[in-house]
This record gives structure tokens, C-alpha cells and sequence, in this order.
């Protein structure tokens, strides 16, 4: 969200963010240098996520590269699509969007480091939890525990989740 508080027809209203209006844009960014590649701002129209999805990466389809999304973007479907166009995806998933009833079930709450996934096909679905539930969504990496130190000891990860924390710190 660009802020924004002048007359303009595309600007957006949202009441739970800081940035309460502005314009909307969506972009897809190069990793290291956070170089913009695409962007599209969102004028009013009734546009599926989907289909913004599909015009923002349009010219990097079928070519084998690796997308980090944000939990807005990630859909069980969506990844389905993308890995069939030669796109892999990764990053948070939220509840509502496609996880599997085991892993939405509120009755058996994950414990502080305990972990559960969940795949179909080439697609990773992983909950994890520390201070409160992640959930995961991945085309690229496995299941996988690895050792990190922490605190003067060993802890075991899985991998999909020590990438996750090296990325955001």
C-alpha cells in the first residue's frame, strides 16, 4: 500500500492496517536487490487473485523460477496451477485457503515445537508451531529436520521452516 490521502478514484479504504488508504499495488521484485520487475495497481476492477496473479508473472511462466509469497497469494489451487506452468512457489498459507480439515482442526492443537504436514503431489502443507501456529505451503522444499543451535544446544527444524526464519530476520 502506497499511502495516499488526495483525491483519487483508485484509492483504497482498509480499515485494519496502519496505512488506512492509498493505492493498492501488487509487484513482483528481484530477491537480492528487491529491484522491481512488475507491478500492477489495483483499480477498482473486479479482478480475481488469480488472474492478477497470472499477469504479474506472465513473463517469467514456464521458465522455472522459484516465487515467495506472501499468505494473501498462496491457494492450494494456485500452487496446482503455477507448478504445472513451471513455477515453484513458498511461504505462509492462511487457514481458509485450501489446508486439509486435519490441519485446520482446532480440537488437537499443536505443542510448542511439534510439526504436521500434509502433501499432494509435489505441494508441502506443514503447520509448525513455536509461539503461535505457522502455516507453510511449498512446491520447493521436503519434510526434512535439520540441527540449529540455539541456546548453547541442538534443536532440531524442519528445513522448510529454518529457510523461512533466515529470509524474515
Amino acid at each position: 500500500m502506497i499511502p495516499w490521502r488526495g483525491r483519487l478514484r483508485i484509492r483504497t479504504y482498509n480499515p485494519g492496517k496502519l496505512i488506512k488508504y492509498g493505492l493498492l499495488v501488487c509487484m513482483v521484485t528481484e530477491s537480492t536487490s528487491g529491484y522491481i520487475l512488475n507491478l500492477e495497481i489495483y483499480a477498482g476492477e473486479g479482478k480475481k487473485l488469480q488472474g492478477t496473479i497470472f499477469t504479474l508473472l506472465e513473463p517469467y511462466l514456464d521458465q522455472n523460477y522459484h516465487v515467495y509469497q506472501d499468505n494473501y497469494y498462496n491457494h492450494v489451487t494456485i500452487a496446482e496451477t503455477l507448478l504445472s506452468r513451471q513455477v515453484r512457489i513458498r511461504g505462509t498459507i492462511r487457514v481458509n485457503r485450501g489446508l486439509p480439515p486435519e490441519m485446520k482442526n482446532k480440537s488437537q492443537p499443536l505443542k510448542r515445537g511439534e510439526t504436521t504436514f500434509r502433501r499432494k503431489g509435489e505441494i508441502l502443507l506443514q503447520s509448525w508451531r513455536d509461539t503461535c501456529v505457522v502455516n507453510m505451503i511449498s512446491t520447493i522444499h521436503d519434510s526434512t529436520m535439520v540441527d540449529v543451535p540455539w541456546r548453547n544446544k541442538e534443536v532440531k527444524k524442519k528445513n522448510l521452516f529454518l529457510f523461512f526464519s533466515i529470509i524474515c530476520s
